[in-house]
């Protein structure tokens, strides 16, 4: 491109030359036509015939040069420009931009290495308490027992991948830290860190948590040592550490540099959720099923740190995983809250993030409603074996109608309050 604008510009220079010899021709002829009477005068048809062929000879010729100059002024300009952004590339590394490339792939993959790490942690702490033997001699009253009480925790996994679905599609999104700043994300993010927090918690002091009361030594359902704790330690504290790390990254930047700001800001958030549990509409069937979900989360999380017999609802596990389930049951509230505002913006039927956490929540639903089903119609054990949600009939109802409203369908719901 460059060589083309040389080569016109040369070309350029010959019309020129030409353009100046004709002007000097031109100027000879005026002179002599000047000192000639007989082509002095305007009518003359000489004089007419010599201006005729000088216009037709100058003007294409003036045209021609303009319309040159004009383009090589134009590649010029391109030129230099692009040399320039070269130059300005060279001397960046290949960069031209002073902020670093956000790391869409990079952070969406963490959630969901995050996601698997977490629900394997759960799981395995699931398998390996709630069996017999745990502590030594201690057998389930029946093998359907056993199975159906891991089936009612393992309820969580559901909202658990669901939770670490919508931020990793959200980072996948993303163009900048500012953008997972939205209130989804930063509760969500939270939420999990919490979660992960509390869950390496109870694995770390689970011989306390799960003791046995009046046994001399102390007795416990569940201890893990060595590698075992390690690893399970580790994998929520991943997730921990990952939530609380994108929630830090992405406040505003007077904020992230001000960490003695955090605490107020998080309780500032707390306190307005708290304070808009309500649903906006009560005509509204759907935001009313996501207020009431709020709301009994959060009330079920606060019975689970309580004392024995509340602890064990809604978890039905008794003391062995009573204070390992409030961690889901608030992460239940999260996700709940967030549809409920999903439904106020009218958001609950098109957001990708709000189907993918709806059909979460509807699915620990129907898993938490088929464990507490099986319990009733098919273990043997029951109601003598549950001792402790014999004691508390009313909360142990109250709760499996609470995830009942879980079941219920947006869609459907939606329609019945249009029409």
């Amino acid at each position: 491109q460059f060589q083309k604008s040389c080569c016109d510009h040369l070309h350029m220079n010959k019309t020129m030359m030409r353009m100046l010899l004709i002007s000097i021709v031109f100027a000879l002829v005026v002179a002599l036509a000047a000192a000639s009477p007989s082509m002095s005068s305007s009518n003359s048809p000489l004089f007419s015939r010599y201006m005729d062929i000088t216009r037709r000879t100058i003007d294409p010729a003036r045209k021609d040069i303009v319309t040159r100059v004009e383009n090589f002024k134009r590649t010029f300009d391109a030129e230099q420009a692009r040399t320039a952004i070269n130059a300005d590339v060279i001397l960046r590394g290949g960069a031209n931009d002073d902020k670093p490339s956000f790391p869409r792939k990079l952070l969406a993959g963490a959630y969901t290495a995050c996601s698997l790490a977490t629900t394997a942690a759960w799981s395995t702490v699931v398998y390996t308490t709630i069996r017999s033997n745990q502590p030594e001699g201690m057998m389930m009253p029946t093998w359907q027992h056993g199975y159906i009480a891991r089936l009612g925790a393992f309820s969580a996994i559901p909202m658990i991948g669901a939770a670490y679905k919508t931020l990793a599609c959200s980072a996948n999104k993303a163009d900048s830290w500012e953008d997972l700043d939205t209130p989804t994300c930063r509760r969500h993010n939270l939420a999990l860190a919490t979660a992960g927090a509390v869950s390496a918690l109870w694995t770390g002091f689970a011989p306390l948590l799960t003791k046995l009361p009046g046994t001399t030594p102390l007795v416990s359902h569940q201890s893990y040592t060595g590698l075992m704790r390690t690893g399970l330690i580790g994998c929520y504290a991943s997730g921990a550490a990952l939530g609380a790390a994108v929630w830090a990254r992405s406040l505003p930047e007077d904020v992230r540099h001000n960490p003695l700001a955090w605490p107020g800001r998080i309780a500032d958030g707390v306190c307005k959720s708290l304070v808009s549990l309500l649903p906006a509409s009560v005509d509204d069937p759907v935001n009313v099923k996501y207020a009431l979900l709020t709301s009994s989360f959060l009330v079920f999380t606060g019975l689970q740190l309580g004392s024995h017999p509340l602890s064990v609802i809604p978890s039905w596990t008794g003391r062995r995983l009573a204070r390992a389930f409030p961690a889901w049951t608030l992460l239940g509230a999260v996700t709940s809250f967030d549809l409920k505002e999903a439904t106020e913006n009218g958001t609950i039927l098109t957001s990708n993030y709000a189907r993918t956490l709806s059909n979460g929540l509807k699915a620990f639903g129907v898993t938490y409603i088929a464990a507490k089903t099986c319990a009733v119609c098919f273990d043997p054990s029951f109601p003598e074996a549950y001792h402790a949600v014999k004691m508390v009939p009313g909360w142990a109802t109250a709760a499996v109608l609470m995830v009942g409203l879980s079941l219920r369908s947006d869609e459907k719901l939606a329609k019945y309050y249009i029409k």
